[in-house]
């Protein structure tokens, strides 16, 4: 008899609530429940579908995949239990079966995954990974247009940082690979905006440009092109080229060839009424061979501006580098770093750092020196 008192005694505990509805409302009352996310509060006489449809309409962020029962843990209790059956059998000499149906749950079900593969699904998609093709494709497009704007590269949906912060934040989002972004993403992202800007082009009369040249770590040679342009009485401004230069002499005229063939391909060359650049004598060519007017750097100017006048003052010449050479000192040395925290920690004096100066950035010999006289 000791096999059927354990029996009841188990039916007696009841079958315990496996909805997976329940893991966002709570039983307040013995027919109220309330909803962990929003507190509204629902009837609830045996059936979950009116928490179901609640979750689908208010809560759809909430709602999680399809899950599959435990079976080794089933198997296990139940493994447990008839071996305690078993034994106790044994030492009453009774008769009494204990039905192998009774699992982790106390649920009355059989021992397979049928069940189990009826789990609720929350989703409002019949897709596997809970994400219907627009907020698949919406999310694809939030991505590259962060890529764009950060000038993130486009390995770093390859990075295993970043695709650990993606999973937190939705983990049925499946990150695109690299090739499907540079092949596909960027190509559509970049046809999609450039006839946004050419669509503008069309109603605009007058168009500067900026310009420089750039050597990638690859050394490989680019021009890049900025245009600025008023339309709709408001200023615009937009990047429309980076191109790798074919000859490798940066003459006038092949600088002057590249220019052209961007303006002709935005069908800009005859809106533009002035270009910015640097003040290198190959660039000023290219433009003068262009009959456009050319509008020199400000910035550049006041560089080379500034910069011969420091060299011919041989005494402020002389202190700029000696501040140098100081500079340099604790720049190379960890040692000589260390040791002029200590003494400032000692000191009590803010804890900063020296600051190089570079002879393209003016202004950098102004701060590397303001900097010492702290220090």
């Amino acid at each position: 008899m000791i096999i059927l008192k354990l029996y009841i005694e188990i039916m007696k505990r009841g079958p315990k609530t496996s909805s997976t509805v329940w893991e966002h409302f709570k039983k307040t009352e013995e027919k109220k429940v309330t909803c962990n996310i929003c507190k509204n509060e629902f009837k609830y006489s045996g059936n979950t579908s009116n928490l179901r449809e609640h979750l689908k309409r208010k809560h759809p962020a909430s709602l999680f995949p399809q899950r599959e029962p435990k079976e080794d843990a089933d198997e296990n209790v139940v493994t447990s239990v008839a071996r305690s059956s078993q034994e106790i059998e044994s030492s009453s000499h009774n008769s009494c079966i204990l039905p192998t149906n009774i699992t982790a749950n106390n649920q009355e079900k059989p021992l397979s995954k049928s069940k189990g593969s009826r789990q609720l699904k929350l989703f409002g998609s019949t897709r596997g990974d809970g994400l219907t093709p627009e907020m698949k494709d919406k999310l694809d497009k939030a991505l590259l247009q962060m890529i764009v704007i950060d000038y993130q590269p486009l390995s770093i949906v390859e990075n295993k940082g970043f695709i650990n912060y993606s999973n937190n934040l939705n983990p049925h989002y499946q990150l695109p690979s690299r090739k499907l972004l540079t092949s596909v993403w960027l190509e559509n992202f970049y046809q999609e905006e450039s006839r946004k800007v050419k669509t503008m082009l069309t109603d605009v009369a007058n168009v500067a440009a900026t310009t420089d040249i750039w050597t990638s770590d690859s050394n490989k040679a680019y021009i890049s092109v900025t245009i600025h342009f008023i339309y709709n009485d408001q200023m615009f401004s937009r990047n429309i080229a980076t191109k790798e230069l074919e000859d490798v002499h940066h003459t006038g005229e092949n600088i002057a060839r590249a220019l052209n063939s961007i303006f002709q391909e935005w069908n800009i060359n005859n809106k533009i009424v002035t270009v910015v650049s640097d003040n290198g004598a190959n660039i000023k060519n290219a433009i003068r061979q262009m009959n456009v007017h050319h509008h020199p750097c400000i910035a550049h100017t006041l560089n080379l501006t500034v910069n011969e006048s420091l060299d011919n003052i041989p005494l402020l010449n002389t202190v700029i580098k000696k501040c140098r050479s100081l500079v340099g000192h604790f720049k190379h040395s960890v040692a000589a770093s260390q040791i002029l925290k200590e003494m400032q920690i000692q000191m009590n004096l803010p804890i900063l750092k020296v600051k190089q100066d570079v002879r393209t950035r003016w202004n950098s010999c102004l701060i590397m020196m303001e900097r010492l006289l702290k220090i």
